[in-house]
C-alpha cells in the first residue's frame, strides 16, 4: 500500500473524529493528512509528506481554528428571564420610594423600588423608569428624567 493511500485513510479517519466532536481540530488534522497525501501522490519522499502533513495541520490548528471558533460559536446567547430585565422601561403604577412601590413592567405588574446607588426621591405614579438590576421578585428602578431638587 503507498504512503498516499495511508495519509488518505488517516484523513478519513480524522474526519470521522471530527463529526463526533465538532472541535475543528480532528478537521484540521485531515486537512494536513490530505496535503501529505498529495505531496506522497506527487512522489514527495517519506520525510517531506510528514513535515507538509504535521505543518499544515500545526498552522491551521494554531491560526484557522482560534478564528473559525470565534465564527462558528457567534456572539454569546441572548439574554433571558430576569436577566434580560435590567435596562428595561418600565411605568409606574403606585409611588415607588426606597421602600416599596409597584411598576408595570413588559405587562406584568411587579413590586419596585428606588435603587439606592442612583436616587431616593420618591417616583409618584404614571412616570417613567428604568429597571436598573432585579432583586429576587423587586425591580430596583431609576426616574428617566429624575425630579430636580
Amino acid at each position: 500500500m503507498s504512503s498516499a493511500w495511508v495519509w488518505l485513510i488517516t484523513a478519513f479517519i480524522a474526519v470521522g473524529v471530527e463529526i463526533f466532536t465538532v472541535d475543528l481540530t480532528f478537521g484540521l488534522i485531515a486537512v494536513g493528512a490530505g496535503t501529505a497525501a498529495l505531496a506522497a501522490a506527487v512522489g514527495a519522499p517519506l520525510w517531506l509528506q510528514a513535515a507538509l502533513g504535521v505543518g499544515v495541520s500545526v498552522a491551521g490548528i494554531a491560526f484557522i481554528r482560534p478564528y473559525a471558533l470565534r465564527h462558528l460559536r457567534g456572539t454569546p446567547q441572548s439574554r433571558t428571564g430576569v436577566d434580560a430585565l435590567p435596562g428595561s422601561h418600565a411605568r409606574t403604577v403606585a409611588e415607588v420610594s426606597r421602600l416599596d412601590g409597584r411598576i408595570m413592567l413588559k405587562g406584568e405588574v411587579w413590586s419596585a423600588r428606588l435603587d439606592p446607588d442612583i436616587t431616593s426621591v420618591p417616583v409618584p405614579a404614571d412616570t417613567d423608569v428604568v429597571v436598573t438590576r432585579i432583586d429576587g421578585a423587586t425591580a430596583l428602578v431609576h426616574p428617566i428624567d429624575p425630579p430636580l431638587n
